[in-house]
């Protein structure tokens, strides 16, 4: 029995869950749930996840459903690296720059990804786009100098850790939704430290195999190659 099941849908938040999976070789298997036909709003799903978003993981050993990719992440770190947890600096800067990701960048992506249902009317939906870009870029550029601290090429001193994948498909997305409006000049001559994480991670087999298996090939993270996917009818996307 794997130690682990994870529902998942193509691109979607469970891509950043996958890769610290197959990165930490942990067993697991995965259920797909097809967005487009409404299976976020599935009522077996949505006891799972009562929001009916992506990702949903569930401990196998225990029966604890997961969900919220920052605490499925803080779960999976606790695991798989318990002992450079233990030291409370490792574990301080982990869990504050885990919760900037979630609460600030995701947060914010989330907004341009869905801003309709914040600024109903076109206009205010472009302003509010518009003013988001340079908060993106301001904290990638906080990011570029966390990197300068960490263990290169990671952006922690620790070595790497989940809060790297986690980055780099918030990044990969940036670039690539709303598919109407992406974010795809980013700055990244202002963030050369950056560009070198991502592009080592992409290397990275584990990361790679997770991409695999979500049917995404070519570039991951800098300047990715859009995805052959289907996502037409789908709206609850989990990202």
């Amino acid at each position: 029995m794997p130690d682990y099941r994870l529902y998942a849908s193509p691109d979607s938040a469970n891509l950043v869950v996958r890769m610290v999976l197959e990165s930490e070789g942990i067993p697991y298997r995965e259920v797909r749930v097809d967005r487009a036909a409404g299976g976020l709003d599935d009522p077996a799903f949505r006891r799972l996840n009562p929001q009916g978003l992506l990702p949903v993981l569930v401990d196998e050993r225990h029966g604890t459903a997961l969900f919220e990719t920052g605490a499925i992440l803080l779960h999976l770190a606790e695991r798989c690296h318990a002992a450079r947890l233990a030291e409370p600096a490792g574990r301080g800067r982990l869990l504050a720059w885990l919760f900037f990701l979630s609460n600030t960048l995701h947060a914010e992506l989330r907004l341009c990804f869905y801003t309709p249902r914040y600024a109903p009317r076109a206009e205010d939906a472009q302003r509010l786009r518009a003013a988001l870009r340079p908060r993106m870029v301001a904290h990638l550029t906080q990011l570029e100098s966390l990197c300068e601290q960490g263990r290169e090429p990671w952006l922690l001193e620790e070595g790497p850790s989940v809060l790297d994948p986690y980055l780099g498909c918030l990044v990969r997305w940036m670039q690539l939704y709303p598919v109407d409006d992406p974010c795809r000049a980013l700055p990244w001559e202002r963030l050369p430290r950056l560009v070198g994480m991502l592009e080592a991670l992409a290397e990275r087999p584990g990361i790679r195999r997770a991409a695999s298996a979500e049917g995404i090939e070519g570039r991951l993270f800098i300047a990715p190659d859009y995805p052959d996917l289907d996502l037409s009818g789908v709206t609850g996307q989990g990202r």
